[in-house]
């Protein structure tokens, strides 16, 4: 009973399986052969009128239509043209005798057939013929599935895109909020930083009576020879910023003006005492200025280790240390109101080459030559030169005054050969070198 069931089963899968022929001919026996040749290969409905046909096309399908030529009521021309437009997807067959081309090529014409059979046919010639029919069926068949479903797919795709648009735009927008609260919340806390600074400056610059000029043109200085040494940014920054801050100990001291040059125990000249460790201690106070602290501390370790106030040696000296050690004691040489015994530009640099491995890394001292060297640079740098390195057309950027307090030069004055030859007069009969900012 099992086995007739999948008996059953497995010949109604075929039968399914099997396209669908179309036979309309008013022959009857024609209509029988035609069928007993075929019916093993496909499920054959057959006709004797073009109306009856044609009202099965309108509700049924069929993947294949023969039809015959010559008929009383309907031609084969006529019968396939408006088959053509039930079922456009069929695939249409003439069967026409030698005689009929005119109508042939009239069905073909109008009726859009495949291909034609002349009669009388041969058999295995006609299963070849429907068995290639049914082939092109297939494969248009599967042709405009592939065809619908790409379509399908690209209206999907279309529709993912639109909606990808829409949610990048909103991610755009949302970013662009974002960026736009951040550029705000760190510009408030770039200002409150400078603010900060700011602050700090003035508190040093009350404190220890020095011009602020003298910070400003440190922290260039220093940045500048920071960067002739190809430190990275972020330390040329840190050198920058303890150049602006490395006296602030004084701010703390009840007798924070500097004190003048002196020479230590072992006789080594060295500059005045800006309590770098207590500088280091405020600070450290700030979190943001943590990276400062060990270069505010050893600004005035020696080279060779006889420093303060850790005694390093060489580079276990912080290299900001180092750039802050050169650039302030060269500032201190020529241009300190404190110093009484001020020393002209080239002995000062001479000062800092001989001192070179003593008080002074080397490298350093070489790099800080190079920036203060080319007067003539359009770096923005300031700074202080003796008369000997003026030139006529110099432009002095600040006030020049006298030993005795006398205006000389205003700043943004250009210095003539009259003014030069007069300045260089004026030193030589005071002898004491006057600085010039440039």
């Amino acid at each position: 009973m099992t086995d007739d069931i999948e008996t059953n089963s497995e010949v109604m899968s075929e039968e399914e399986s099997k396209l669908t022929l179309l036979l309309l001919d008013d022959e009857a026996d024609i209509l029988k052969t035609l069928t007993r040749v075929l019916r093993l290969d496909y499920n054959v409905v057959s006709f004797n009128e073009g109306e009856d046909a044609l009202a099965y096309l309108k509700d049924n399908e069929a993947a294949i239509i023969i039809s015959d030529m010559r008929m009383p009521q309907m031609d084969g021309a006529k019968f396939l043209s408006i088959a053509k437009e039930l079922r456009p997807g069929s695939v249409r067959i003439l069967l026409t005798g030698y005689s009929d081309m005119e109508s042939t090529v009239r069905a073909v014409n109008e009726g859009g057939i495949h291909t034609y059979l002349a009669k009388p046919w041969d058999n295995e010639g006609l299963k070849l013929t429907v068995a290639k029919a049914a082939e092109f069926y297939r494969l248009t068949q599967e042709r405009d599935q592939l065809t619908n479903k790409l379509e399908q797919k690209n209206i999907e795709l279309a529709s993912f895109n639109q909606q990808l648009e829409t949610k990048v735009l909103q991610r755009t927008k949302a970013l662009r909020e974002a960026n736009q609260s951040l550029e705000k919340l760190l510009k408030a806390r770039n200002q409150t930083f400078n603010d900060i600074l700011s602050t700090l400056k003035a508190i040093i610059q009350y404190s220890t009576g020095v011009p602020a000029d003298h910070y400003d043109r440190v922290a260039e200085q220093s940045k500048a020879v920071a960067a002739a040494l190809k430190l990275s940014d972020q330390e040329v920054n840190q050198v920058y910023l303890c150049g602006l801050l490395h006296e602030i100990g004084l701010s703390a001291r009840k007798d924070a003006k500097p004190a003048l040059m002196k020479k230590n125990p072992g006789g080594i000249p060295t500059t005045p005492d800006a309590n770098s460790e207590l500088g280091a201690e405020i600070i450290g106070q700030i979190k943001r200025f943590a990276p400062l602290v060990n270069i505010i501390r050893h600004q005035d370790e020696n080279y060779n280790g006889t420093g303060s106030p850790s005694h390093l040696h060489e580079d276990e000296i912080p290299i900001g240390a180092r750039i802050i050690r050169v650039v302030k004691n060269y500032d201190y040489f020529v241009a300190s109101e404190n110093n009484r015994n001020r020393m002209t530009a080239q002995s000062a640099q001479r000062f800092l080459k001989e001192y070179s491995e003593v008080l002074y890394d080397p490298e350093v001292v070489t790099a800080f030559m190079k920036v203060i060297g080319n007067v003539e640079q359009k770096d923005g740098i300031e700074r202080c030169v003796g008369i000997s390195d003026i030139k006529v057309g110099t432009v002095v950027k600040r006030d020049v005054f006298l030993p005795n307090g006398s205006l000389m030069l205003t700043a943004g004055q250009e210095i003539n050969s009259n003014l030069l030859e007069k300045l260089k007069k004026l030193e030589k009969d005071n002898q004491y070198p006057i600085a010039v900012f440039i």
